[in-house]
């Protein structure tokens, strides 16, 4: 069976970026207590887009021409922003097929150079961090905004990976200036805080921002009060321009034009000698399926998922090149198949089941009836995940989004204790009220339920109406 001759650097180092996608997703989600749902999700969310890419340039029928395509490829993932961009830089130099050289310059970052508490553009919004240095807000926020009848929204407290605590709050701020009727939206990013309590069943109305030699501290009305060493802000307010503060910002930081060369929405695609449709959609299909668990309600369902999508795609990049390597189409196509087989049967149902509706698969390869939603157990658990959600008032009910509460805390398995562990998620649609304190992220007891009221330990409180 004749092959073409050596893959270019440019397609190499782009298989590379898959390999390591993919063990870098096994890695993160092996067990529930080191979980990072973010990286897992920040690494799924390239291959949607450049999958197909990959399985074009590896049938290429020219090495000029796979090397073309790749280079294209590459230059087109890493343009979606300078965090895809260090990424790709970093990962094709560790697997010694660095590609730096191809690619655009990075963009200036949003605020670099901007001294903490001064608001700086950041996409559609602005931003401002605050931290022990600063010594006020930012311009206007107190005299353009009424913080005392801030409307508090909601917030989440988040484990990544197996130290770090991330989150945020949210909050409907009524403003000052024009006729008083305006609103904007301002969500405060917080990392490790170092103190938190909230009580929801208190008055939560009003918003406070102090800054001190031990941070920064935000006190939610009466119901609670959170510290950090800093905190971002970040405000959403479409008519800021109209107001005092804006009307000098835009003035002295007009909107910056666009660099030349802006992003292609849409990849350039030399004509491909035959790309295996079906091999091609297993791995987006896969990639889009492990990408659930960008939403905290979905983790539970997405464990076996992952360990199916991990399993049967190891490897797959350097896999696709050689099965792209084979100059006869007809025996290109056998191969690619056959990769395809083999990913299924590695897989097994789990795998099959998240490309079944693309991708034709035999019928005993298909999983037996729905899978049951995985439950929370009365089980020595570590809290992954605190999310807390309120409508907006400044938003008519057909278009808000609902209330509601959900955790996620990593569990033994029931049968086997000591196998790694996983994720089970557990909320109310119409919360009543939310008791949390800092500690409860930093103990592993059991939680106690009941279909309207869940407890873990002192340190978590929740009511409502059951969702799941």
């Amino acid at each position: 069976m004749p092959f073409r001759p050596r893959h270019p650097r440019t397609l190499r180092a782009y298989a590379a970026l898959l390999d390591h996608s993919v063990a870098r997703i096994a890695e993160l989600s092996a067990d529930a207590r080191e979980f990072d749902r973010n990286e897992i999700y920040r690494l799924a969310d390239v291959w949607d887009n450049n999958s197909a890419a990959l399985f074009a340039a590896a049938t290429m029928r020219f090495r000029w021409a796979r090397a073309l395509q790749a280079r294209w490829a590459l230059r087109w993932m890493a343009d979606f922003g300078n965090r895809r961009r260090s990424w790709v830089v970093e990962r094709t130099a560790a697997a010694g097929v660095p590609v730096e050289r191809f690619l655009r310059p990075p963009e200036p970052e949003p605020g670099a150079g901007v001294e903490p508490g001064r608001w700086h553009r950041h996409y559609w919004y602005l931003r401002a961090e605050l931290s022990s240095e600063v010594s006020e807000l930012p311009e206007g926020l107190a005299e353009e905004y009424d913080l005392s009848a801030a409307v508090f929204r909601g917030i989440m407290i988040e484990r990544c990976g197996a130290e770090r605590l991330e989150g945020w709050l949210e909050f409907d701020l009524p403003c000052r200036y024009g006729d008083g009727t305006g609103r904007a939206e301002l969500v405060v990013r917080i990392e490790d805080p170092d103190e938190l309590r909230l009580d929801s069943g208190r008055d939560t109305t009003g918003l406070s921002l102090r800054t001190g030699p031990d941070g920064v501290t935000l006190r939610v009305g009466e119901a609670g009060e959170l510290r950090c060493r800093s905190m971002v802000l970040e405000l959403d307010d479409e008519g800021w321009e109209s107001s005092p503060t804006g009307r000098r910002f835009a003035a002295a930081h007009p909107k910056p034009r666009e660099r030349r060369g802006v992003r292609q929405w849409f990849l350039p695609s030399l004509r491909s000698a035959g790309a295996p449709d079906n091999a091609r959609l297993a791995v987006y299909c896969a990639m889009i399926a492990a990408r659930r668990v960008r939403f905290p309600g979905a983790a539970a369902e997405t464990d076996a998922p992952l360990r199916a999508v991990t399993t049967a795609l190891a490897g797959a990049g350097q896999r696709i090149l050689d099965a792209g390597a084979i100059r006869r189409r007809a025996d290109r196509d056998v191969a690619f198949e056959a990769l395809l087989a083999d990913w299924c049967r590695l897989g097994g149902p789990d795998f099959v089941e998240n490309i079944s509706d693309r991708v034709p698969v035999p019928a005993e390869l298909r999983a037996v009836g729905p899978r049951a939603r995985p439950a929370v157990h009365a089980l020595p658990s570590r809290l992954r995940l605190v999310r807390y959600r309120l409508p907006s008032p400044a938003v008519p009910a057909e278009y808000s989004h609902p209330a509601y509460v959900e955790f996620n805390f990593a569990q033994p398995p029931v049968n086997d204790p000591d196998a790694p562990w996983i994720i089970r998620v557990q909320g109310f649609q119409h919360p009543g009220t939310l008791v949390l304190t800092l500690d409860a992220f930093h103990r592993t007891t059991a939680p106690a339920s009941t279909p309207t009221r869940l407890t873990f330990g002192p340190h978590l409180t929740a009511t409502g109406t059951p969702d799941r």
